[in-house]
């Protein structure tokens, strides 16, 4: 059986919270009940996860899901697994940035205004510092409305994360489209 993400997700939910329920856990996981009931098969058939009674009054048995030691150890490969995935793709988009802002320094572009989330504009600033660009980061606006408290002569590009962002607003703003680039 090849574990996904949502295996992981209901490995990592069963290991860290008491579910009696599989509706309980659908919800805690954000996963379909449906697809509950058939990930939880599986794993109570290859000795992933079991069933215990954790409550001894008699006139009310409670079950819970438990993992098993063989359930725990594929957690951890999973999550090892997903930490690196999630490593490589960090460095892509890390380097992908890094590439684009040089880009940008070469076509003579220096003063930068950034239009998106405020934590990837972090992630700029990081990379403008670490690979020592010429660039300056003049402001960051979250969305087009906001470019409007800037003097134009100010930046000489804009830079914006989604390019489908705020078309109405983007046109009312009078910058030229050669001043303006998707950072994707």
């Amino acid at each position: 059986m090849l574990l996904s993400e949502k295996h992981f997700q209901i490995l990592e939910t069963l290991g860290g919270q008491e579910i009696s329920t599989q509706r309980q856990l659908a919800q805690f996981t954000g996963i379909s009940l449906g697809q509950i009931n058939y990930v939880l098969k599986q794993f109570l058939s290859k000795g992933l996860v079991k069933i215990g009674n954790f409550r001894k009054n008699p006139h009310k048995i409670g079950y819970a899901y438990l993992l098993t030691p063989k359930g725990i150890e594929a957690k951890s490969k999973l999550a090892a697994r997903f930490i690196i995935s999630k490593l490589k793709e960090y460095n892509n988009i890390r380097s992908r940035l890094a590439r684009k802002l040089t880009a940008i320094q070469k076509s003579g572009y220096n003063r930068i205004v950034f239009i998106g989330p405020e934590i990837v504009k972090e992630f700029i600033d990081c990379i403008i510092h670490e690979k020592a660009l010429a660039l300056i980061l003049v402001a960051h606006c979250k969305d087009w409305q906001d470019i409007k408290q800037y003097d134009d002569n100010s930046f000489d590009l804009v830079v914006e994360f989604n390019t489908d962002q705020d078309t109405k607003a983007k046109k009312l703003i009078k910058i030229s489209s050669d001043r303006i680039i998707s950072l994707w």
